[in-house]
């Protein structure tokens, strides 16, 4: 018997184990893919390097930085802010503050005519709060906060498009605690990519485990109490189980409301002879006849690895109400990216679409975890996030050390 069988082999699972094995703890890790890292992974195409979805590496996320190195990962940082298709043409909203060139990025931010100054200043203000602002209601949606702080302008141009990249909800139905964690984290750091991939952070993970302690492909089929039945027959025993695993399995397995509001994402990867444009930054798709392309990212722009050989990765995410696999959307898709890009956009190779249907969980998990027979560990128990992936795993660790401790 195990002291500890954890389930799920995701960047929480792992957290979970490694402050398990820094402890001395007789665990397993079971998971029933053929690698680790579940939801932030990816895979490899003709040489290519394509994430599971539309990612980035906040290298201001004190929970992963704690155990995992820039240097492990090889990672590299995005500019800070981002270029912006309107209607009017091409601007650029730069964080003057983490630019080498301060005084020109701040002089062509107050004068670009993305929002007023007020919103620049508000903005600024907001992004150094220590706290929600007194009198906003914790139960407010961020869309109702911004529409009550930011001109319609600066809102539909640039706070939507890139939040609603972030949150994978464009009617920024996020709460607002949610929203102000954020904030928080990209205020005080850059976006970046490790050097091979978001797979790069669970296999720096798993490098830090002993290998005999992680079972892959192994899948299990039912939990009963502290016995686990696996598909192939095999029976485990531990002393205490715990659940890494997406929210809507946890929810069948304990009988919760099932989610409502887990996000889908949809990615199409091109390949290119050159660069679209020249920027290492997002770029934000605000014109106010496109309804399909939201935001395109180059990560070959600060990773190179992400393509083979004088080629180009780009990485165009689309509004996952719309189903690229539908021959009219994908010519609309295209259509929309002639209108950015120019005719070079004929000459794109499509690498690969994909959708992935529980990108991000639901606002929360309406349960008390507490109260459970198991410990559970994921993102859903609070905001979602990488970070907080990682402070899960951390915590149900400690846990379990903590339970230990007062039998």
């Amino acid at each position: 018997m195990h002291d500890v069988v954890i389930v799920g082999a995701g960047i929480s699972g792992l957290r979970c184990a490694l402050e398990l094995e820094t402890a001395g703890v007789d665990y397993l890790i079971l998971e029933k893919n053929a690698f680790v890292g579940g939801r932030c992974s990816s895979s490899i195409s003709d040489g290519f390097i394509l994430d599971r979805g539309f990612q980035i590496l906040l290298d201001s996320y004190d929970e992963v930085f704690s155990v995992v190195s820039e240097k492990d990962l090889g990672y590299q940082r995005f500019l800070s802010g981002a270029l912006i298709d309107t209607d009017r043409g091409v601007r650029e909203v730069f964080d003057p503050f983490k630019s080498s060139r301060q005084l020109r990025t701040a002089t062509k931010l107050l004068l670009s005519d993305i929002g007023s100054f007020r919103d620049k200043w508000r903005l600024w203000r907001s992004s150094k709060a220590k706290a929600l602002p007194s009198g906003v209601a914790m139960q407010a949606s961020t869309d109702q906060y911004l529409r009550n702080l930011f001109s319609e302008r600066f809102l539909e141009e640039f706070l939507r498009p890139f939040w609603g990249s972030v949150f994978l909800d464009y009617d920024l139905r996020v709460p607002l605690d949610h929203f102000f964690e954020l904030l928080k984290f990209f205020s005080a750091g850059w976006g970046g990519l490790p050097a091979h991939g978001m797979q790069a952070l669970p296999d720096a993970l798993a490098g830090k485990l002993s290998k005999e302690r992680i079972r892959l492909e192994t899948s299990v089929v039912a939990i009963n109490g502290n016995r686990l039945e696996l598909s192939s027959g095999e029976l485990l025993e531990a002393k205490k189980v715990i659940l890494a695993l997406p929210q809507e399995i946890v929810c069948r397995l304990m009988n919760f409301r099932l989610p409502v509001n887990e996000r889908s994402s949809a990615c199409v990867y091109f390949a290119a002879d050159s660069s679209p444009f020249d920027l290492p930054a997002l770029r934000l798709n605000a014109k106010t006849d496109h309804k399909i392309v939201r935001t395109i990212c180059l990560p070959t722009s600060i990773q190179p690895n992400y393509a083979p050989p004088d080629k180009v990765l780009i990485s165009v995410n689309l509004d996952p109400q719309f189903d690229y696999a539908n021959p009219e959307i994908r010519r609309g898709t295209l259509n929309e990216l002639v209108e950015l890009f120019g005719s070079q956009v004929n000459d794109w190779e499509e690498i690969e679409f994909m959708r992935i249907l529980n990108a991000l969980p639901d606002y929360g998990l309406n349960a008390n975890l507490e109260d459970m027979d198991y410990i559970v560990c994921g993102d859903y128990s609070s905001t979602p996030s990488i970070n907080n992936a990682f402070a899960s795993g951390r915590q149900a660790a400690t846990k379990f050390l903590k339970d230990r401790q007062e039998i």
